[in-house]
């Protein structure tokens, strides 16, 4: 079973690195053909994305390594994190705060979308299909409020770090990442599973993707690495 896993570690992380060189290489080629006026829009619709794909995606358990599992939403999430990283180094902590707080809003309506897909009902020949719509549908809703819940408290903190720690874009990322996520963890699996899988399950949850998490800062400095030029225009080395 772990021999496995392992097997199947490099298309976990090659899958990771592929989304964080995509969402990075972006922003890369913006400000490489003097299109700094569409890097904030472009990053902002990034991060929105990624925190949409994470929602359904997370209502998938995947293996990792031995007994470690993992909600397969965690690799959209973590890249998320390189783009508000990145909003709040080049515009400044207000543009973080309200990235953060304009997707808090965008999922909630994410939520309240689904919930009416569930309630409205089908038409009679579809009858039967309706309990397998709405356990789906109705998984992802619960999804939902643990992912604006959970990032809405972890990624609010996470811009205080990265806006208010001193030195380089890569200290501030490598600081503050492990610190936001691990608040994300403690939030999240909770809420979108207790009830759901046995408790022994839920805390190899939060186990496995706080290990997970953790391994992919490298790869969100390595998102804020490739545009450090474009960094060095904002607002990074000034008062936030």
């Amino acid at each position: 079973m772990i021999l496995n896993n392992l097997t199947g570690m490099p298309e976990l992380y090659g899958y990771a690195l592929l989304t964080y060189i995509a969402i990075a290489g972006v922003l890369w080629l913006l400000h490489r053909f003097g299109r700094d006026d569409l890097l904030l829009p472009v990053a902002a619709m990034n991060y929105m994305l990624l925190l949409t794909i994470s929602q359904y995606t997370a209502s998938k358990i995947g293996a990792f390594v031995g007994p470690l599992v993992i909600p397969m939403g965690v690799f959209t999430y973590s890249a998320s994190v390189a783009m508000l990283d990145f909003l709040t180094l080049r515009f400044g902590r207000r543009v973080g705060y309200w990235i953060v707080r304009l997707a808090a809003y965008l999922q909630a309506l994410v939520f309240i979308i689904n919930w009416l897909v569930i309630v409205y009902p089908p038409a009679p020949p579809f009858w039967n299909l309706q309990g397998a719509f709405t356990s789906i549908m109705g998984q992802s809703a619960r999804i939902a409020i643990a992912s604006i819940t959970a990032f809405l408290i972890s990624e609010t903190y996470d811009v205080f770090l990265v806006s208010r720690l001193g030195g380089g874009v890569l200290r501030r990322v490598g600081y503050s990442d492990p610190v936001a996520m691990t608040i994300d963890t403690l939030v999240f699996i909770p809420i979108a599973f207790y009830g759901v899988v046995p408790n022994n399950v839920l805390l190899l949850l939060m186990a496995s993707q706080l290990s997970v998490k953790i391994s992919l800062v490298p790869l969100t400095m390595l998102a804020v690495w490739i545009n450090r030029k474009a960094l060095q225009y904002g607002y990074v080395t000034s008062r936030v």
